[in-house]
């Protein structure tokens, strides 16, 4: 069987795009990236006339440039799962990226391209790793290590070659990535004495774009990738996987949504001066949902997220965390925040998708304080009491940490060395001491969870009845 190339598809049926301007250099060639931005881009060439091509560097490792030109930049796109009410199993061959470059390898053409007039935007995702200020990076490394350092090399390059600036769109899951990115390149600039100009071009003529980025991705389909080769009639090694769901916020005016003209073509990109309330929507939402179900959800029989929502008692608490506790603290219009809510319980449902409780479950304790305690306190703010049900989570965090077994078998618990510490030293406490005990460690929650009126007696209460009852049947009650 052949390999996926321009050629082996001939008269193709379906849209391609075989030669187009590179106007888009994007550091990451992972599963994330093409079943997300790259996805964007090829539709917006579809419908929007966006008429640009990718450049794709692998930005720490050798060999992945290699695979993407085997098959000259193309790829089949998997969507599978629930949108709108109804399941979608969708493909789609993208061919919006034109060569792959390695960052080792091939150094001095990625600089060629840098140069290029035609090239204006940047798009990223290096994990969360990859923002980083590494001082020991030099102007004349071969490549720079860090991505600051190696996009500050390639920006001396445009500058040097009398080219405008570039759009910087990261997609790193860091905290106002764009800002963060700005910040570093601006050092690189003084550390290696670039010069004013330099410094004044970078901060006036780039543009660094904060962004959210919200779908799941699942990557090569090992279980099923072999019928589909077989259907397809060619082999694909870049083959990928994702839910129909999409959002990718960007801060930017009406200006950039021309440029970049997602919204004409129909695509979930929303262009926002702060995007800020939707980070807050997304993690207190969908990650928090996530984290206040988990534990009492495991306890309760269930080892994926889709099951839980087949069970009326798992999915009647998540809907009233989501509905009655978290959303009407949000800062983003109710009736936006409800859809997303009941766009996230479809994405929870999706049948293609096995999300494994304990994989979510992993460093709880600091989950629960980044995705959930803000909505305690929002709550408690409005209503001067603490909300039931996310009380009951932290409840249910203490019974996960401390029962250490299900049905009469032994489940992993994987936190930090001072979490795990702390429940062994404790576990064996009363439910209400235990409760006062891991609330007030402010080194894991930030604050003292003692002072939130009623909050301590109440997840002790919900402890006992855990430890007496069982978690189903106390779930079955906390609606």
């Amino acid at each position: 069987m052949e390999q996926l190339t321009y050629t082996t598809l001939g008269e193709w049926k379906g849209y391609l795009l075989r030669q187009a301007p590179e106007r888009v250099l994007q550091f990451g060639e992972g599963n994330f990236l093409r079943g997300f931005a790259d996805h964007f881009i090829d539709v917006m060439n579809e419908r929007a006339g966006f008429n640009g091509k990718v450049v794709v560097v692998p930005p720490a490792s050798t060999g992945k440039a290699a695979r993407i030109n085997a098959q000259e930049g193309l790829y089949q796109l998997c969507l599978r799962g629930k949108y709108d009410g109804a399941v979608v199993n969708d493909r789609r061959v993208i061919s919006c990226i034109s060569r792959g470059l390695d960052v080792f390898t091939d150094w001095e053409e990625l600089l060629r391209t840098a140069r290029s007039p035609a090239l204006r935007f940047v798009i990223s995702n290096t994990t969360e790793a990859g923002i980083v200020y590494d001082g020991s990076c030099r102007f004349d490394d071969r490549p720079p290590a860090s991505f600051p350092a190696k996009l500050t090399r390639l920006l001396w390059e445009r500058w040097q070659a009398g080219e405008r600036g570039w759009v910087l769109l990261p997609c790193e899951l860091i905290a106002d990535n764009g800002s963060v990115l700005r910040e570093y390149v601006l050092r690189h600039a003084e550390d290696w004495g670039l010069g004013e100009a330099f410094r004044r071009w970078l901060r006036e003529e780039n543009r660094f774009c904060s962004t959210l980025v919200d779908r799941i991705v699942t990557g090569y389909p090992k279980d099923w990738a072999e019928e589909l080769h077989a259907s397809n009639g060619y082999r694909d090694a870049l083959l990928d996987t994702a839910e129909p769901f999409g959002l990718w916020v960007i801060e930017g005016d009406e200006s950039l949504a021309e440029e970049f003209p997602a919204p004409q073509a129909g695509l979930p990109v929303k262009f926002v001066a702060d995007h800020h309330p939707y980070k807050e929507q997304k993690v207190r939402i969908l990650n928090g949902g996530h984290t206040a179900m988990v534990p009492a959800a495991f306890l309760a029989g269930h080892d994926i997220v889709r099951t839980c929502m087949e069970d009326p008692a798992v999915r009647a608490f998540l809907e009233g965390a989501l509905f009655e506790e978290i959303i009407p603290a949000l800062s983003l219009p109710r009736t936006d925040c409800e859809a997303f809510a009941r766009a996230v319980e479809e994405r929870f449902s999706n049948p293609y998708i096995d999300h494994r409780l304990l994989d979510i479950a992993l460093n709880s304790v600091s989950k629960w304080r980044a995705r959930v305690l803000p909505s305690v306190n929002a709550f408690l703010a409005q209503n001067g009491r603490a909300p039931g049900r996310l009380t009951f989570s932290f409840a249910a965090l203490a019974a996960f940490y401390t029962q250490a077994e299900r049905c009469g078998h032994a489940y992993p618990v994987r936190d930090e060395p001072a979490v795990l510490d702390f429940f062994a030293q404790n576990s064996g406490l009363a439910p209400e001491a235990l409760i006062a005990a891991l609330a007030a460690r402010t080194d894991f929650w930030g604050e003292d969870l003692r002072t939130l009126p009623g909050f301590v007696p109440a997840a002790g209460q919900v402890l006992a009845r855990i430890r007496a009852d069982g978690m189903a049947a106390v779930l079955a009650d906390c609606r």
